[in-house]
């Protein structure tokens, strides 16, 4: 009876262990079911969020000619694409400008072609005929047979004659220094051959003068004009301008914070900004309070590309209490654009320099933001979403109202900075923009990329809109000034304007 009460136990052990066994097994197959399960539906919510995105092809592998269907198929893509992602479309279609019926026409005249066409000269054309929207932030890049093609809308830029015009009622006369054209002096400008002469303010000698400089605003180096001049008599002479250019001011890297000359009317030249603990940063603040009283201020910003709103912000609030909202920045997320921001990412790490400004870690980590961005606006049904950033201004409680004359000189290099105190000028009612017009803000230096399915043509553009304080589209242009500077008027004629202001 032992040696069965034995046998039992262990027999009762056994099919312990093997009913163990068997639970386990069961137990791993579950765990194993339920873990590929959750890798399934993990990797169908990842790919759902990115189901359509395809990587552009930087492989310079694309077609030295396109033929008309080839030609069809990528102007019908490149319409899709501005009309779903081009922030400027809606602006520009409101104003009449139909990109769609540019594009038409463009089709039609390169479906004439009897051979195909170079690859490089479609990329050329196609950047000629988006170029009426002055967009600097529009831009082509094409990878072909080792060579890298790249096509953009230049910003534009004023081109001089050197002839002064003085306006008397409804004509223009020209004023005795106008460079060379000795022989036009005192005569009346009748009309240029090509119909898009531009007349520039300048700066007046006299208060109630009005002048102006003969000219052309374009963003590509103009024919000289032909125009025709009239005098007293009625005798007409034709005369052909040759256009000049003004050389652009950068402030150099490494320079002074500031420049100061108060001999006459406050003159303040900021270069760039620094480190809040720095001797000349704490002068350049102790300068704002001593000039509280001050009456006329000017401030000369040209060539300051990378001077930030929050530095002169601090300037601006040991000088004034007063409170501005005068740029507006607004960047528009939509499923597409977030997938063309993931071709820029892509387009960051393969094709920058070996230390990029911006580290591989960093560009992996957006990169992952934006497929999360993807899938979230997948999973919420988010057609479309505004970020809004504003320039705001609180002045110091402690300073006084401002009651300041602000004369502000700027250039097309106009960092965040010198773009507010130019939008400050257009607000306040006693504010003067000299120079040239802005340039574009905010630069386009990180928007979306996509890519043209036949040619391979990579088209990048800006997905933020800037805007003034009345909500307003500010162009690529910028700000216009109030008074154009042209050579070789300068600090002298501008403290001489500043001191007769009433």
């Amino acid at each position: 009876m032992r040696y069965i009460k034995n046998f039992n136990c262990k027999e009762n052990q056994i099919s312990y262990y093997l009913l163990l066994f068997v639970n386990l097994k069961i137990f791993r197959n579950l765990f194993y079911i339920f873990f590929f399960f959750f890798l399934f539906f993990f990797y169908s919510n990842l790919l759902s969020a990115v189901e359509k995105f395809k990587p552009i092809d930087l492989s310079g592998n694309s077609p030295l000619f396109l033929t008309k269907k080839q030609i069809l198929r990528d102007l019908s893509d490149l319409k899709n694409i501005l009309k779903e992602n081009y922030i400027l479309y809606p602006v520009f279609t409101k104003l009449g400008m139909n990109l769609e019926s540019v594009l038409n026409l463009f089709e039609k005249k390169l479906l004439k072609n009897k051979t195909p066409l170079l690859t490089h000269h479609f990329q050329k054309e196609l950047v000629k005929t988006i170029e009426f929207t002055e967009d600097s932030n529009f831009r082509t890049d094409l990878f072909l047979k080792n060579r890298h093609y790249i096509q953009r809308i230049e910003p534009k830029v004023a081109f001089f004659s050197g002839i002064k015009l003085a306006k008397h009622n409804s004509r223009y006369r020209v004023k005795p220094d106008s460079g060379i054209e000795k022989h036009i002096i005192n005569y009346w400008f009748v009309s240029c051959s090509s119909n898009k002469e531009v007349l520039f303010p300048i700066l007046p000698d006299r208060h109630s003068e009005n002048l102006f400089m003969l000219g052309k605003h374009s963003n590509y180096k103009p024919d000289p004009l032909i125009c025709e001049f009239e005098n007293d008599s009625g005798h007409k002479h034709k005369v052909k301008l040759p256009l000049f250019i003004r050389r652009v001011e950068l402030s150099p890297q490494k320079i002074p914070i500031y420049e100061y000359d108060g001999s006459r009317i406050p003159y303040l030249k900021w270069h760039r900004d620094g480190e809040s603990d720095e001797t000349e940063v704490k002068k350049f603040y102790k300068l704002a309070r001593a000039l509280r009283k001050s009456r006329t201020l000017i401030i000369d910003v040209r060539g300051n590309k990378y001077g930030s709103f929050y530095f002169i912000e601090k300037w601006l609030k040991e000088y004034t209490n007063n409170h501005w909202k005068n740029v507006i920045v607004k960047e528009r997320q939509t499923i597409p654009i977030l997938r063309g921001l993931l071709n820029r990412v892509q387009w960051n790490i393969i094709k920058s320099p070996k230390r990029p400004l911006i580290g591989e870690y960093q560009l992996e980590k957006k990169q992952s933001q934006l497929y999360a961005l993807i899938k979230h606006f997948r999973e919420n049904e988010i057609l479309e979403k505004w970020i809004e950033t504003k320039f705001i201004f609180n002045g110091n409680s402690n300073a006084p109202e401002w009651e300041t004359k602000l004369i502000v000189i700027a250039n097309n290099q106009c960092g965040d900075g010198c773009q507010f105190l130019a939008a400050l000028t257009k607000q306040i009612p006693n504010g003067i923009l000299i120079g040239t017009n802005t340039g574009p803000f905010p630069k386009n230096i990180s928007g979306p990329v996509f890519q043209l399915y036949n040619s391979k043509i990579i088209i990048s553009f800006s997905h933020r809109i800037h805007l003034n304080h009345l909500g307003e589209t500010v162009f690529s242009s910028g700000y216009l000034p109030n008074y154009w500077l042209f050579p070789p008027m300068g600090t002298t004629e501008i403290q001489k304007f500043a001191s007769k202001i009433k």
